[in-house]
């Protein structure tokens, strides 16, 4: 996947790929840009709230860290 990442759009679309291997329910909750990172947070969680975030970095489009929900 390489490439500059653009919009909070395509970040999006990344994390929701990478995170479709863990789970099934996905809501994105948002996408913001610190410096050379996206840092996108999804709802993972069917019946409660429970997040997990993706960093994306912005000019390689690779996915640098990932935290889910305990």
């Amino acid at each position: 996947m390489a490439g500059e990442i653009k919009s909070a759009a395509e970040a999006t679309r990344i994390a929701t790929s990478f995170l479709k291997q863990y789970y099934a329910f996905l809501r994105p909750i948002s996408a913001e840009r610190r410096d050379t990172t996206w840092i996108v947070q999804v709802d993972v969680g069917i019946v409660t709230r429970e997040i997990a975030e993706v960093k994306i970095d912005a000019s390689t489009a690779e996915i640098t860290g990932y935290s889910f929900p305990k």
